[in-house]
């Protein structure tokens, strides 16, 4: 089974084969491609490398296939006894991509 754990945003992501995933938003208006070169562990057919704390002259691209919208969360704030609520709305942005390693 290939993977790759990438560094993305400063979080640590597994990335398999074959699937997608959203990461935190890019503005990206000139190309559908995103390098990611901070890797930090690589498995495939011939082993295990680990990087120190990145793998050298090593990087994987990825397909942008959308950029979307995340579960909406509800901010509600309120003073007691003063007759002050305040609902909000809050929807985060990501950005989709696809790998193929």
């Amino acid at each position: 089974m290939k993977y790759i754990i990438a560094a993305l945003s400063g979080k640590q992501i597994l990335l398999k084969d074959q699937n997608w995933y959203d990461i935190n938003y890019i503005k990206n208006n000139y190309s559908n491609f995103i390098t990611l070169e901070r890797i930090l562990c690589v498995r495939g057919e011939f082993g295990i490398q680990i990087g120190k704390p990145f793998l050298l002259n090593t990087y994987i691209s990825g397909l942008i296939v959308s950029n979307v919208l995340g579960k909406k969360i509800k901010v509600f704030k309120t003073k007691p006894k003063k007759n002050y609520s305040r609902l909000k709305g809050y929807r985060s942005r990501y950005t989709r991509i696809f790998i193929s390693i």
